[in-house]
């Protein structure tokens, strides 16, 4: 997305693009890929939402067609019953009985005495979560939940994690509703860093219909798109990127895996042999480069053109890969909600893309269910047969009486190596080694989730792809357009 919007808006301004992506489709996570039967699967519930008035209205103009606001319906599997995602204080206490609410307050108190008395640097997402809410909350839930899908224990993830990705509660709420009945039960949750998303919006055909738009208008101004050419290397001189090294590659579908995505550095790892064999190596010459590869590809890709303080620091970020079970199911509804989150089960979440607004991917007695698995690359899921996958997603679905493992008439997977970015401790430091190495390079800018190591969502990502044309056009230097702008501000690098 963030690729295709940069190249959307450079081509209507008059520049010569030429869009390389190794998948045989084009959006990357921002996809919609048909089964055997024509069912749509997304990677993962990814309707679309701005803030950004510019990038939500590009998004209604590509999708003129069809672009429904829904009104987000998320839940939680939270101690044995559903509530409202992400967890507000007086669904937390509506579940705790007054001896927890009463073992939550006095940690929480605890908390705010010892931040008054005794203040800590915070370090870690631990940190980060138990002076925030104390011991308890933390044990019940953000901990273990944390965890399970970034696959690290939260006290080796940085205080930013947390600060920017868990929805601060009040304690005081959580107690004072658990001790009051009926109507009194009220309060709620501050979202200190991202304010809640309350509308979403999905084209009917899939998500994967703006990425699909967005190439059409590139190519309608001249552009070129390429799928299936995978980048190589990136030739540089005089700290300019001259030219991008590539090669064709086939798909990397097989037998059940609709693709796998991967950046092609990654060690043991060549899912373009699955089909055939990559063709030799050619080279585009360039003014400049727009990259949204993984920000450590990156740096590999570079080679000897930058430090190796910067190559060093590149390898100490990585990414949770990520594995979609989409089920294609003999009914017309499955869940209670678009999307239900679990912390017992094989998958963190469930979602039903009809839920979103995908009433056109797949038949109308029928319904997309799409399970979301982390997890390390060479690992048990990783190499899960995906018919297997399938029918564990299902027995699991039927055990919370959503469906019969009978209804699921069609299984496939989706994966990629990079679908998260871990912010282990000390990322910071990595980035600002990487950062103001890429200060160097002045036409080549990077960003996107992978790109500029940000877990953001398809509207931010679209958002850094115009900013990133929007500089290219301008004339500007970097170090005038970002140089005073820390790293959590940036929308390129």
């Amino acid at each position: 997305m963030c690729g295709l919007a940069a190249g959307m808006q450079l081509a209507e301004n008059g520049q010569e693009v030429t869009v390389l992506e190794a998948q045989h489709f084009l959006g990357g996570l921002a996809t919609t890929l048909r089964g055997a039967s024509g069912a749509g699967f997304d990677f993962g519930p990814h309707a679309y939402h701005a803030r950004n008035e510019r990038v939500l209205s590009m998004f209604k103009t590509i999708a003129h067609d069809g672009f429904p606001a829904q009104p987000k319906n998320v839940r939680i599997k939270f101690r044995g019953k559903y509530y409202k995602y992400p967890l507000e204080a007086v669904d937390l206490a509506r579940s705790m009985d007054p001896f927890l609410a009463a073992k939550a307050f006095y940690h929480y108190v605890g908390e705010v005495i010892r931040r008054k008395i005794r203040p800590r640097e915070l370090v870690s997402a631990e940190d980060w979560v138990v002076q925030a809410m104390g011991r308890t909350l933390y044990g019940l839930f953000f901990g273990p939940y944390t965890e399970k899908v970034w696959g690290i224990h939260p006290s080796l993830m940085a205080a930013s994690f947390a600060q920017h990705r868990i929805p601060h509660i009040s304690l005081w709420k959580v107690v004072t509703t658990s001790l009051r009945k009926g109507h009194a039960k009220i309060s709620g949750s501050e979202h200190r860093y991202a304010p809640l998303v309350i509308e979403l919006y999905y084209p009917p055909k899939g998500a994967g219909l703006i990425s699909q738009r967005l190439a059409e208008r590139i190519r309608a101004k001249g552009g070129e798109v390429m799928t299936g050419t995978l980048v190589t290397g990136l030739e540089t001189k005089d700290g300019r990127v001259t030219a991008v090294r590539y090669r064709r590659v086939p798909p990397t579908g097989t037998d059940g895996q609709l693709c796998l995505l991967a950046s092609g550095v990654e060690p043991g790892l060549d899912p373009w042999r699955l089909n055939g064999t990559p063709g030799p190596e050619e080279r585009i010459e360039c003014d400049a480069v727009v990259s949204s590869l993984p920000l450590p590809a990156l740096f590999t890709l570079l080679g000897d053109a930058v430090s190796p303080e910067a190559t060093a620091a590149a390898k100490h970020l990585r990414f949770r890969a990520l594995n979609i079970v989409g089920l294609r199911v003999k009914k017309p509804k499955v869940l209670p909600a678009q999307s239900v989150y679990f912390q017992d089960k094989t998958f963190n979440r469930a979602s039903e893309t009809r839920h979103y607004g995908g009433t056109e991917v797949c038949a109308p007695d029928e319904t997309v269910v799409l399970c979301d698995i982390t997890s390390e690359i060479g690992d048990a899921i990783w190499n899960a047969d995906p018919k297997e996958l399938g029918r564990k997603c299902a027995e699991e679905l039927a055990a919370e009486g959503f469906l019969d493992p009978a209804d699921v008439v069609e299984s496939v997977v989706l994966r990629t190596t990079f679908g998260y970015p871990v912010y282990v401790v000390g990322y910071e430091r990595a980035i600002d080694t990487l950062t103001s190495e890429l200060m160097g390079i002045e036409n080549l800018l990077t960003g996107g989730r992978q790109g500029l190591y940000k877990y953001v969502d398809m509207d931010i990502a679209s958002e850094m792809g115009l900013s990133m044309a929007d500089h290219i056009l301008s004339g500007r230097t970097k170090q005038e357009a970002v140089g005073a702008i820390p790293y959590e501000d940036r929308l390129f690098a």
